[in-house]
């Protein structure tokens, strides 16, 4: 399945996440990640110096994808701005320019 905007393809299924009891918000392109983490923190009983490897990757993946979502937003807020620009430039001024000034 392939998410709209996004350079990273979902991997896990509905089935899966549901499976694997992962909460809603967090059903993203990272969520294949995600399952075997929640796994070995499970079977390691939640120790913060276990599994430091799967959540290492979980993050990373996290982090790209915020960080491709940013990307978007600075090329959307870019192009606003030059289409604002464009209009601003040939629109009739509110005050007009007399000679003399």
């Amino acid at each position: 399945m392939e998410v709209p905007g996004s350079s990273k393809p979902m991997i896990a299924t509905q089935e899966e996440m549901v499976e694997a009891r992962v909460p809603i918000p967090y059903r993203d392109q990272c969520a294949h990640l995600l399952i075997p983490l929640n796994k070995c923190r499970h079977a390691e009983f939640f120790l913060p110096w276990k599994c430091e490897n799967e959540r290492h990757i979980y993050e990373k993946c996290e982090y790209e994808l915020v960080m491709e979502r940013m990307l978007q937003m600075q090329k959307i807020r870019e192009a606003e701005a030059k289409h604002k620009q464009s209009h601003k430039q040939g629109a009739i001024p509110l005050i007009p320019k007399t000679a003399n000034a």
